[in-house]
This record gives C-alpha cells, structure tokens and sequence, in this order.
C-alpha cells in the first residue's frame, strides 16, 4: 500500500467513525407592528399572506406534504377592562370551543378533534385545538389536519395555525410544536400586580426622624 493510499484508508476510517453532528440553522422574524416575534428553520421559506389579518405564512420544504404555518393577529379590544388576573376567565371566554368553531367556519367540511384551555401562546395565556378540514382551490382539493393556538392579550388576539395533509400530520408535529413555542410577544403586563416591589424598609433602621421644626429632618 503507498503511503497516499495508507492515508486515504486512515482518512476513510476517521470520517467512518466520528460522529457527524447535523447543524441546524434558524430564522428570527419580528413583526414591526406589533412586535411579536417567531423562529422557523432557515430551510422553510416566507410565502404570500393570503388574509389582511395575517401577518407571516411560511412553508417548509416538505415535498407533497405542504407543511405550512400562517400567524394572525386582530385587534380586540371586549376585554381591556379587566386586570391581568383575570387572564385565565377571559380565555375560557373569549378563546375557547365556541371561538374555534366561529374560526373553522371559513374552512369546507371541518371537525374540530380537541380543545384544552389554559395553555400558553408568547407569554400569555392561551386556547390550542386540533381539527381536520377540507381545502377546494380551483379544481384542487385537499383533507388537511391542523394544530392551533390563539391568545388575547393587550387588546390583541393571536392565531397561529399549522397544518399539512392528513396523512402527513404526525411527521410534522414536532416540528410544528417548536415553531409555536418559539412565539413571544412584547411584554406589557408585569409579572407582579403593582410591578417591582421597591423595599422602601431597608436598612430603614438606619433612619430616624426627629421632630427639629416645621419641617423636620432626616439624620443618622
């Protein structure tokens, strides 16, 4: 054996038994208006919107499977009103079975699977189901099965849906689960009701008031 035939079998062997790590590369979209941000794998590419409140449509490359994933956002104001805390009673109200069935009345021949309340869309609270449906473009005609999340917050409500043909769904959900959890909205409400909590009584025993004149004044 040559030594350049001995260093392409070393070589040979190398690449056989070193593990090769697949690299994976994603997108960071932000909507300018509203803030909202989503990741996606680069591979999957921006489409057309095909509604006014539609705000980002992407498709992934999956052959006959069309895999896609469109994001909505409407205002909505009925529930300003009320505070933050109320978040969980406002969901079960405003996003939930008779708001997915308001929703899937625009698709042919729809069944709505499931519906859990109480998940999580961005960082609010939110409705998520599964349904099936017909599509009829044209002469076209396609039984899709999607996943679907919606939440209020701040005055507007999101929608974010992902579907694929029937037959394809169970090859894509994970990956449609990592899409929806990557989605963030602009912060507005504080975690605590009243906001950071400023401990004014610290080191306070450092103080002490005396009673010098109209006024008053602060030593130590």
């Amino acid at each position: 054996m040559t030594l350049m035939n001995h260093f392409n079998f070393l070589l040979f062997v190398f690449l056989l038994v070193t593990p090769m790590t697949a690299q994976a590369d994603y997108f960071l979209w932000e909507d300018p208006k509203s803030r909202l941000t989503i990741t996606f794998p680069d591979t999957w590419k921006t489409q057309n919107n095909r509604n006014p409140d539609t705000v980002l449509t992407i498709a992934a490359p999956s052959g006959g499977d069309d895999a896609v994933c469109e994001v909505k956002i409407n205002d909505d104001n009925r529930y300003t009103i009320f505070p933050p805390e109320y978040g969980h009673a406002v969901q079960r109200e405003a996003v939930s079975v008779p708001f997915w069935r308001s929703y899937m009345a625009s698709y042919d021949d729809y069944t709505i699977d499931r519906v859990f309340d109480g998940a999580s869309l961005g960082r609010w609270i939110a409705s998520y189901g599964f349904a099936s449906y017909a599509k009829r473009d044209g002469t076209a005609h396609q039984m899709r099965r999607a996943i679907m999340f919606a939440s209020l917050y701040n005055a507007k409500l999101y929608t974010v849906e992902c579907s694929t043909l029937n037959s394809a769904y169970e090859r894509w959900d994970k990956d449609f689960r990592s899409i929806i959890k990557s989605i963030d909205f602009k912060k507005i409400y504080h975690e605590h009701r009243h906001g950071e909590y400023a401990d004014f009584l610290k080191e306070a025993d450092l103080y002490f008031w005396a009673q010098t004149g109209a006024e008053g004044t602060v030593g130590y």
